[in-house]
């Protein structure tokens, strides 16, 4: 953003929260990470242990449950940056960009990875 705003050229970053997409889809994610899994030398399977396995199953279907469908947030968000008048530099799109990652993004690195 920064590095074009002298050849005139204006970015607004958008920044979503999670939102129920194909992207994030439970089921083609765990099936694939298992297939993968399976594929796996069996040394690096226990390398990382079953519960790898089965904690990102959990993971991804807990953050599935917690996205939200409402995608209009986004769609709307970039709407406003393309025909603003005066574009904001971010958008936060959705309750958990807004709440969480917005105020993790001003804080120290250590911190945010620790969180």
């Amino acid at each position: 953003r920064r590095e074009l705003r002298p050849f005139g050229v204006q970015v607004s970053i958008i920044e979503p929260g999670g939102f129920r997409t194909g992207m994030i889809d439970p089921k083609p994610l765990v099936k694939t990470f298992t297939h993968l899994w399976e594929r796996l030398p069996a040394e690096t399977q226990a390398a990382y242990g079953r519960h790898y396995l089965d904690k990102f199953a959990k993971t991804t279907r807990l953050a599935y449950r917690l996205s939200s469908p409402r995608l209009w947030h986004v769609t709307g968000a970039v709407t406003h940056a393309l025909l603003s008048r005066c574009p904001r530099s971010r958008y936060a799109a959705g309750w958990d960009a807004r709440l969480l990652f917005l105020p993790l993004s001003y804080c120290p690195a250590w911190l945010s990875d620790t969180i």
